[in-house]
């Protein structure tokens, strides 16, 4: 009994050394990441040995660059009318990747913006075409009526005089419709003009769209990618 009640407590201590172990290296194996934020000191001269006069400019701030030592280890600056000395691997010609991201993805939201205004004008072009082209077939019907109703008064009417009057009418209708059916045409034949150039835009906002995506992102990640080596 005892054996077995000392076999049972051994256990039962392994099992609880076995648990708080895996709770241990769940908690270190955490996932983690570390920060692109960095602040660079200032000092009065080229030397880590020299007074700091500003302990803080923060990554991706805009400075002047005035001079540097004879290495090119160290650069002097002046950064809100403060002049001072700081390491060069510090200073870069260009933005850093978080301000070009986000200048990128602002650019985007443009675009994106353009896009959708080119795609509700050219929604609103179609939509004025489809009712242009109801119009003209309303009043091609309109002038195929009244063709018709002149061939029937012709085959019908036995008064010359009548018959003229009321063919002089039907003409003079025709000739009116005549008219408004070639400036319909027109007109359906300049938003169709309209159309093709709205569509030829956004077409071209999508290429600009891909392009800039296409030249940006890639840089990015190279970027990012030295960063992490660095």
């Amino acid at each position: 009994m005892t054996l077995f009640a000392n076999t049972s407590i051994f256990k039962t201590l392994v099992f609880i050394c076995t648990f708080a172990l895996a709770v241990q290296v769940s908690a270190q194996s955490a996932t983690r990441y570390i920060g692109d934020e960095l602040r660079v000191p200032l000092r009065t001269g080229p030397s880590i040995e020299y007074r700091i006069i500003n302990a803080g400019i923060p990554s991706g701030s805009q400075l002047t660059l005035l001079d540097t030592n004879e290495d090119n280890t160290w650069s002097f600056v002046r950064f809100n009318n403060q002049e001072g000395w700081l390491q060069s691997q510090f200073v870069v010609a260009q933005p850093i990747a978080r301000d070009r991201l986000t200048a990128a993805q602002n650019e985007l939201n443009a675009l994106r913006t353009q896009y959708n205004e080119l795609q509700t004008r050219f929604n609103e072009l179609r939509d004025d075409r489809l009712a242009v082209d109801s119009l003209y077939q309303s009043i091609e019907q309109e002038r195929d009526d009244a063709l018709a109703e002149v061939e029937r008064i012709r085959e019908i009417s036995s008064n010359a005089i009548l018959l003229d009057e009321r063919n002089r009418e039907l003409v003079s209708r025709n000739r009116v419709l005549e008219s408004e059916t070639d400036t319909l045409r027109r007109r359906n034949e300049d938003l169709e003009a309209s159309s093709s150039q709205w569509r030829m835009l956004a077409g071209g906002g999508l290429v600009i769209l891909g392009l800039l995506l296409g030249l940006i992102l890639p840089s990015l990640v190279k970027r990012r990618r030295s960063d992490g080596w660095a």
